[in-house]
């Protein structure tokens, strides 16, 4: 698995290096920042429970390249934290386990510049994008607090315990689904000074595809939502 893993990235930077170097108008950028992200999913067989938000941390390495006036197709290669938290609520508060998920994102938009255009001019620029993506899931840790069902305590509660482990892919005894797609969109706000531009981004995406291989029931579909907030910089080739 690792071994295909691989080949896939290099051909995908292979395409985008020989798509990006025969463009006239180009612009290679790398930011990083926070990432923010929750599991979609039907919890209506399980009482009290939900799934929240949690941080994690991204950096994308992406080339744009223009197609015609201010108009534009991007693409590259990102590292993404997907983080998430199931939790127990009401009676069964304190009952929880911390997702953290490591992936790689490969996203393929289209977009335009909306003011002014960073390859023609300096100055203030905004630009907006929107396409696919696709990721690999290439770790996934569990923290969690439990409780621990024959120490049942004088007052009606349970003592607890902490458990910490990493999931193991080779096994995937849960049927984890380690490539995914959904949809991609992007805003940008940056400054140009001739060559090099500074920008701050937001990136939203929205998973399609099912984390669980074995699940064919669609009104129980899990997918994940994210979003990234960095800052970048990026360089032109004219």
């Amino acid at each position: 698995m690792k071994k295909k893993m691989f080949k896939t990235i290099c051909l995908w930077l292979l395409f985008t290096g020989t798509a990006m170097m025969g463009q006239n108008q180009l612009k290679v950028s790398l930011d990083a920042g926070y990432t923010n992200s929750v599991l979609h999913s039907n919890l209506s067989n399980l009482i009290d429970s939900r799934y929240t938000t949690r941080s994690g941390f991204g950096v994308n390495l992406s080339g744009e390249y223009m197609i015609w006036k201010s108009l534009f197709v991007s693409t590259g290669i990102s590292f993404q934290q997907k983080n998430y938290k199931f939790e127990r609520t009401g009676n069964r508060a304190g009952w929880y386990t911390n997702y953290t998920n490591d992936f790689l994102t490969f996203p393929l938009m289209v977009g335009g510049y909306i003011l002014n255009n960073p390859h023609e001019t300096t100055g203030v620029w905004i630009k907006v994008a929107g396409g696919m993506y696709t990721d690999y899931w290439l770790r996934m840790k569990r923290e969690g607090r439990y409780p621990v069902f024959n120490e049942l305590q004088e007052n009606g509660t349970f003592n607890y315990t902490e458990v910490s482990d990493t999931y193991d892919f080779k096994k995937n005894e849960n049927q984890l689904n380690r490539w995914g797609y959904g949809l991609a969109g992007q805003l940008q706000v940056g400054y140009s000074f001739k060559k090099f531009d500074v920008y701050g981004s937001y990136n939203y995406q929205y998973g399609l595809s099912d984390i669980n291989m074995a699940n064919d029931d669609k009104d129980r579909k899990s997918t994940i939502r994210s979003y990234m907030i960095s800052l970048g910089a990026s360089y032109k080739f004219k």
